[in-house]
């Protein structure tokens, strides 16, 4: 019973390892990608302050607008930098890098929301 418990995790090898680290710099480098475009709409989402016409919550609308802008980056650094030390360790990254590009994503997603409660009557 405690042999079980205290057995290391299987180790990836071969072809299964060589398929997981492809798949894994690919989400990764394709999040990457995605999240820049997600930093340019967040960069020009101060544009939305226009649509301000005197009760709009300033301190909402700028810590929403630094959480769309820097946290996505800082997660996708740390979840980048965590997936690496998995391959290294050559241990499955394939969901560690699925699961960075999703945190980033609904961080960004919330940082808008918090843009846009910020703007009452706020229309695309």
């Amino acid at each position: 019973m405690t042999a079980e418990l205290t057995a290391k995790p299987k180790r990836l090898t071969g072809s299964s390892r060589g398929w997981d680290i492809g798949i894994s710099v690919t989400i990764l480098c394709l999040g990457a990608v995605v999240l820049v475009v997600a930093f340019l709409i967040a960069l020009f989402g101060v544009m939305m302050v226009s649509a301000c016409s005197g009760e709009c919550s300033a301190p909402l609308f700028m810590a929403g607008w630094l959480i769309a802008m820097i946290l996505p980056c800082a997660v996708l650094v740390a979840g980048t930098i965590w997936a690496i030390v998995f391959m290294i360790r050559a241990k499955r990254a394939l969901f560690i890098a699925i699961g960075t590009i999703a945190v980033a994503f609904a961080v960004w997603a919330g940082g808008i929301a918090m843009m846009i409660g910020a703007i009452p009557d706020f229309t695309w």
